[in-house]
This record gives C-alpha cells, structure tokens and sequence, in this order.
C-alpha cells in the first residue's frame, strides 16, 4: 500500500465514483446494480482510507483488508478503462497477478 500515493487513492475513487453516478439514472434491476456497485465502492474506499489514516502501530493489522480493497477498486475502475479519463497511473494493483485468472500464480 505505501507505493500508492494520496493523489493516486484520490484520482481512482473520483474515477469510479463519476462513472457509478453516470449510470445512476437508469431504471430498474440496473439501477439496483448500479447502488450495489456504489455501496461496494464506498465500502472498499473506506477500508483503504482507515488503513491509511491509523496509526502506524495499527497499519499492520489493517494492511492485507485495505490492499484487497484497494485491488477490488482498481477492478472496478478497469471497467471504464477505455473511457478518456481512466487514471492508468493510479490504477496500480497491490498483487502482482493476472486480473482475469487472479487465483492463478503469476506468470
């Protein structure tokens, strides 16, 4: 985690919240998809920025929850990772292993 930066954690989460908002106004069973992407992206964020913001003592004990949610937001950002204003330098996983089989060893 310390190799992401506090101006990387920021850019990624104003990401992936700008494209959950987006889509906020479809209707229906993708509108109930969209709230529970937005839940999880919260939730996910807010793990990140406690583990950040505790103590150093702390951080030992915070530190594998705040990199799996960090690499669940970075996956949730490469889904718009062909939009415009994907923020390629903040999307860094945490894990080094392939995204589309990540229960795989790295190759």
């Amino acid at each position: 985690m310390e190799r992401i930066t506090d101006e990387q954690f920021v850019r990624l989460n104003r990401f992936v919240g700008a494209r959950i908002a987006e889509a906020a106004s479809a209707q229906g069973e993708t509108r109930s998809a969209v709230t529970a992407l937005g839940i999880a992206a919260q939730r996910q964020w807010a793990a990140v920025h406690f583990h950040r913001t505790s103590a150093p003592a702390q951080r030992a004990e915070t530190e594998l929850h705040a990199t799996a949610s960090w690499n669940l937001l970075v996956a949730f950002a490469e889904v718009w990772r062909d939009h415009p204003d994907f923020p390629a330098d903040a999307a860094v996983e945490t894990f080094e292993f392939d995204s589309g089989t990540p229960l795989s060893p790295p190759s």
